[in-house]
């Protein structure tokens, strides 16, 4: 069994590197299944399963799972706090920084680069995710709709709801 000091560490770690939205999962993944072997490919795959049901941080609850499969309520609590603490920290000096210093013209060019770069990482996980996806024109018409819908602020679960369903007429009762 691995101790708590250790699954606080490595989670930590995880959590120190873990930039970007969905795409951290496979990252997740390859830490805790293939380097670490904590969990099985198919019990992760579960939990990451588990996760996307329920609202919140799906990174934060995928290695809240791992830790309890390891290491019980404590484990969870362990990994929970390890996962979340760099990004706390992060968001504390960085806050701190832009509030007492944000009139300065360098933390404001500062800001106005990151703000570029946010977008850049944006466009890049679009282009990932979907040019696997992007082969089939009803999938092309389903996003634009859903662009559409999000452009025109309809709330995100009757997007998600209404997309499912046109995902089920489609390829299921019109295949």
């Amino acid at each position: 069994m691995i101790p708590l000091s250790v699954l606080f560490t490595r989670v930590f770690k995880l959590g120190a590197t873990a930039y970007g939205g969905p795409g951290m999962i496979s990252h997740i993944k390859e830490t805790t299944v293939n380097r670490y072997g904590w969990v099985k490919e198919g019990e992760f795959m579960r939990g990451v399963a588990l996760c996307q049901l329920i609202p919140g941080a799906t990174m934060v609850q995928i290695v809240t799972y791992i830790g309890y499969r390891m290491r019980g309520i404590w484990g969870a609590l362990a990994a929970a706090v390890a996962f979340v603490l760099p990004a706390f920290i992060a968001i504390l000096v960085l806050s701190t920084i832009y509030f007492k210093y944000h009139s300065l013209w360098f933390i404001q060019a500062l800001f106005k680069g990151l703000g570029a770069i946010v977008v850049a990482i944006i466009l890049n996980a679009c282009i990932t995710f979907g040019r696997p996806i992007f082969k089939d024109w009803k999938v092309i018409l389903i996003a634009a709709a859903a662009f559409l819908a999000i452009y025109k602020k309809i709330n995100l679960p009757y997007i998600l709801l209404t997309g499912g369903l046109l995902s089920i007429i489609i390829w299921g009762l019109l295949k």
